[in-house]
């Protein structure tokens, strides 16, 4: 940020660091193996959590949704995330579902 590089103190918290999932782990007072993070990015979301060894869903329809070749709702097939999670830095969630519906 700006003010970190003018010399100031910075403090960060938030996906995808691993103290705000941390933080969630303790809220909940829920142990990790009971929790999954559910998200669309992977950067931040599971990322995120595959550093805190908690267990993460992609959701495909979201942001990488055009990366994947896909529509809303349509889970690409594995080659496509394989192939989009190899390209975005070996990030790779332990579940992938399309989308949730109501």
């Amino acid at each position: 940020t700006r003010y970190a590089e003018m010399g100031g103190t910075c403090r960060i918290f938030g996906k995808p660091d691993v103290e705000h999932f941390e933080a969630c782990l303790r809220a909940l007072d829920v142990p990790r193996s009971k929790v999954a993070h559910v998200g669309d990015s992977l950067h931040h979301d599971i990322a995120g959590a595959n550093a805190a060894n908690i267990a993460n869903v992609l959701v495909t329809s979201g942001i990488h949704r055009s990366g994947l070749g896909t529509n809303f709702g349509v889970l690409p097939s594995d080659d496509k995330v394989t192939d989009l999670c190899q390209r975005e830095g070996n990030i790779f969630p332990t579940h992938v579902v399309s989308a949730f519906r109501i």
